[in-house]
């Protein structure tokens, strides 16, 4: 009955062996051709394979000309190629008879890496909207951009025919490795796991809705890259982390897209990356197998509480490309060797449900790597029809694989899985304005640390020179190299913006732009000779980037991530080692159109300014030039620590701890404001909820912050404390945690560290009538230490109160206990009279002046010890305080200082009788 309502389980049933196991495997191939003589037309009519991984490096994209048509055929093609094998008999021993049967119509699988700031992490560059990087968009701190962005990609990748999404990296960049070729540069949202996992969920639920729910969404790359030490390019990365080490950070926002609230922002599938742990069960001497290829690893990670569920609901675990020269080195040190049958069918054993054959063989050789495919493939169908449990695992993973196609497409027909060969032109390409505010929310100031401190924009009269990263990138096999930044763009932006055509406030002959190789070029030039006869000397002109250094009022350097790779990267660094002398009495600005975090302290002091732009295409460029004009207020925070400005992310996302944390009693309305307090009487439940507390970023905390509710009875001394965390910024008490089932006055005070502790709600609990709720404003004087507080049920940990705690913002209550500077004043009065009468009796009855001096210090000691415990509302003085109205501080003073002359009296006297005593024992 339940296959009965699962299409996928029904289709399943009729697929021969053949096409279930080809529909484990997701294949690259070279070029564009899908004839029936080309190596993919084989792998689909023949193999029955179950997608493809197209990339611009393999020649699959043409990012030149009309890149959107090239690509739309090319899915269509490759879709054809599988309606038409659905149409095919497969052989049964070889031979087309009468026990040839036809494998269902299937669709593929297409994928593409899409995930911003253009190639090579951008497949499809040509004709499509240009991407903001991850980390520009983590920049932003806005879920929303994300969604944006996802949306244009979900769109425009659904309109070429595209229906799987290798991304978004959630990976969490805690500590950044500047420098390192494992470093992830801004190709992760940040290095928060909560912010991470917003972004990613928000991004996932924009491509779904773009896409109208054709594409499959693969985040990547689990269990996390973020603290990996080299890249797949070289070899597996080794990282020292438990289990549980992994769940605090790495493994965060997979667990957040995997139990979105909103089904559209959960992902499909994770893409499992080849890395490996040391400590991974608590011993640190016992290393993981790469994840992806460890059964014993990828199941429990997979069996978490966080997780379980997910997977069941039909979760893809996709293993990354098994060809990388990680995977060769990890399986065979020599590199003399590649066994594609183990390492797939290793793979397969350790849970990943497709896998992805690229690279898949020692060298580029595609008929080398169609060979190893074909022959996988054929130890798959013979391990199914021989081994009973290895069949059930596939038809599992199948099963799963059928169950995603059907949610993209419905039904499997030629018209739902065709897409519109003329649609790319009208709808790919046009959403470039909606990135424009990406970049403008994104753009950090770095350097100085207070907009304040900038110094004013260029003027018309001064003299600029631009330096900008000259690296080449190809954006296909094929195609001409063309520069990350053109080396004249930033310059034409300016002159665009400020130019006599526009303000007028930059004359374009005062402008200079150069590269970074000729900046090193320059650096590199020996020093000039020293010719001893003038006659014989012949002028040399000095070098053109001299000339403009030389007169420049303004050095503005357009830098992308340092690199080994790129031998000009390093510039910046270099001119601010070197040259530095040549900044005095000269403005100078970095725009970091990369990730944030290679310059040093040292370097950046020497800086006017210093921006984080995240991304280098073409908005962004002009955000920075807007920025230098000061044309807006830059509120950008940057997403991931930065040791050269002594930007911690932690700290940074701690709450701040100059906010005001309001209390509400009750739940908010649905638009989000608080209720009205309600009617509360004695042995009601008490429900609060905080304000959204902010962080030092002024965004809200990330979820799991620790939030203190602190009850506080002051009357009986009593104080319990109850600890909650964060979701969504606000932290609540649950339902009939807090009972107030005692009369009496309740202070309610809220702790977020490193916000202090205040006094946000007083209650007046009478027996028999409602109680009085009142929320308190903050005050500047400072308040009574608090005392402890009511029964709750069911009954939390008690903590002791701080003494010494005395919170600036918590309210003088004038009805208990609290005093003013009138009651001091008359405490003064009373403490000096009766250390008056003390001197004096004292000197009356003993004729000792230093005996006297001591009564009248004791006597003076004994008011002001009345007059404290008055102030803090000890037990026993508050009903003085009732009683005596207004002389309640004189009369606490005298009956102190009469307490303490007596003490002193019968010291007196006990202290003589002793002394007397022991001068006769002496004597």
């Amino acid at each position: 009955p339940q296959e009965q309502d699962d299409p996928a389980a029904r289709l399943l049933e009729r697929m021969p062996a053949a096409s279930r196991v080809g529909q484990l495997f997701l294949v690259s191939f070279p070029g564009t051709d899908t004839g029936d003589l080309s190596s993919i037309a084989g792998l689909i009519s023949e193999e029955r394979i179950g997608g493809v991984l197209l990339r611009p490096e393999n020649g699959n994209i043409i990012n030149e000309g009309d890149t959107p048509a090239q690509v739309t055929a090319l899915t269509n093609n490759l879709q054809q190629l599988v309606i038409q094998a659905s149409q095919t008999p497969i052989p049964l021993n070889g031979q087309i008879g009468t026990g040839a049967t036809f494998a269902p119509l299937v669709p593929l699988f297409i994928a593409v890496e899409q995930s911003g700031d253009g190639s090579p992490e951008t497949a499809i560059v040509s004709g499509t909207t240009l991407l903001p990087s991850p980390m520009a968009l983590g920049a932003t701190w806005k879920p929303e951009h994300a969604a944006t962005v996802g949306a244009i990609v979900g769109n425009e990748l659904s309109t070429l025919g595209i229906n799987m999404l290798l991304g978004p990296s959630l990976d969490v960049l805690n500590t950044p490795r500047p420098g390192s070729a494992a470093d992830l540069g801004v190709q992760s949202f940040g290095g928060d796991p909560y912010w991470v996992g917003q972004m990613g969920a928000a991004y996932i639920r924009g491509v779904r809705e773009g896409s109208d729910g054709r594409i499959a969404v693969i985040g990547s790359h689990f269990p996390g890259l973020g603290t990996a030490d080299r890249p797949l390019s070289e070899e597996v990365s080794t990282v020292q982390k438990s289990l549980e080490q992994l769940k605090q950070i790495e493994l965060a926002p997979f667990f957040a897209v995997a139990n979105a609230e909103d089904p559209l922002a959960r992902a499909d599938g994770f893409l499992i990356s080849h890395i490996r742990y040391r400590g991974f069960q608590g011993n640190i001497r016992f290393t993981t197998k790469p994840v992806s290829f460890d059964p014993q690893a990828l199941q429990q990670l997979m069996a978490l509480p966080e997780l379980a569920q997910w997977r069941e609901d039909g979760g893809l675990a996709v293993a990354d490309e098994l060809g990388v020269r990680a995977v060769q080195r990890f399986y065979d040190p020599t590199e003399t060797e590649f066994n594609a049958i183990r390492i797939a069918h290793d793979a397969f054993l350790a849970g990943n449900d497709l896998l992805i054959l690229s690279h898949f063989a020692l060298d580029d050789n595609w008929d080398t790597q169609a060979a190893n495919i074909r022959s996988t493939l054929a130890f798959f169908r013979e391990k199914y029809d021989s081994d009973a449990t290895f069949q059930a695992w596939v038809d599992e993973s199948v099963l799963r694989i059928l169950r995603l196609k059907y949610e993209l497409y419905g039904s499997f027909t030629a018209n739902s899985i065709l897409v519109d060969d003329e649609a790319p032109s009208d709808q790919i390409g046009t959403s470039l304005e909606e990135v424009v505010p990406v970049a403008r929310d994104a753009i950090t100031l770095l350097s100085p640390p207070s907009p304040d401190l900038r110094p004013s924009p260029p003027a018309a009269e001064e003299w600029l020179v631009i330096f900008t990263d000259d690296r080449l990138i190809s954006p296909c096999a094929d195609c001409t190299p063309v520069s990350a930044i053109p080396p004249t763009l930033i310059a034409e932006t300016m002159v665009n913006l400020y130019g006599p055509q526009a303000t007028d406030q930059v004359d374009p002959t005062h402008i200079s732009s150069f590269t970074f190789s000729q900046l090193i070029q320059y650096m590199d030039l020996p020093p000039p000779l020293v010719v001893e006869s003038e006659e014989e000397a012949t002028p040399v002109p000095p070098p053109p980037v001299a000339v403009a250094l030389e007169r420049a009022d303004w050095i503005v350097f357009a830098m992308l991530n340092i690199s080994e790779q790129e031998s000009s990267s390093n510039a910046v660094r270099r001119f601010l080692s070197e040259q530095g002398d040549l900044l005095r009495d000269k403005q100078s600005v970095v725009f970091a159109f990369g990730a944030p975090y290679y310059l040093d302290t040292t370097e950046i002091a020497k800086l006017s300014m210093y921006y984080g732009l995240y991304s280098h295409i073409n908005p962004f460029v002009e955000t920075a030039v807007r920025a230098l004009f000061d044309e807006f207020a830059v509120t950008g925070a940057a997403p991931v620590s930065i040791a050269g400005i002594n930007y911690d992310l932690i700290t940074q996302t701690q709450p701040d701890p100059a906010q005001i944390i309001e209390l509400y009693v009750g739940d908010e309305t649905a638009d989000g404001t608080p209720q009205p307090a309600p009617q509360l009487s004695l042995g009601d439940a008490i429900r609060l909820r905080t304000s959204v507390i902010i962080d030092r970023n002024g965004h809200r905390v990330p979820d799991g912050t620790p939030v203190e509710f602190i009850f506080t009875y002051a009357q009986e001394g009593l104080e319990l404390t109850i600890q909650k965390t964060t979701r969504d910024g606000i932290a609540s008490t649950d339902e009939a945690e807090v009972i107030l089932d005692r009369a009496g006055h309740l202070q309610i005070s809220v702790r977020a560290e490193p916000a202090p502790r205040a006094v946000r709600l007083e209650l007046d609990i009478p027996e028999g009538s409602p109680a009085t709720i009142v929320s308190v404003a903050p005050s500047p004087e400072p308040s009574p230490p608090p005392s402890p507080l009511p029964t709750i049920a069911p009954t939390p940990e008690v903590t002791p109160a701080p003494e010494e705690e005395a919170e600036d913002d918590q309210p003088l209550d004038q009805s208990h206990g609290t005093v003013g500077w009138l009651d001091l004043g008359q405490t003064i009065l009373a403490a000096t009279a009766a250390a008056l009468a003390g001197y004096v009796g004292i000197w009356l009855l003993k004729h000792s002046l230093s005996s006297a001096l001591r009564a009248a210090l004791c006597t003076t000691a004994g008011g002001m010890v009345g007059y404290i415990g008055l102030a803090l509302g000890m037990p026993g003085f508050n009903r003085l305080t009732d009683s005596a109205a207004a002389w309640a501080p004189s009369a606490v003073t005298l009956v102190g200082s009469l307490i303490a002359l007596l003490a002193f009296v019968l010291y007196e006297v006990v202290f003589e009788e002793r002394r007397s005593r022991d001068q006769v024992e002496g004597s």
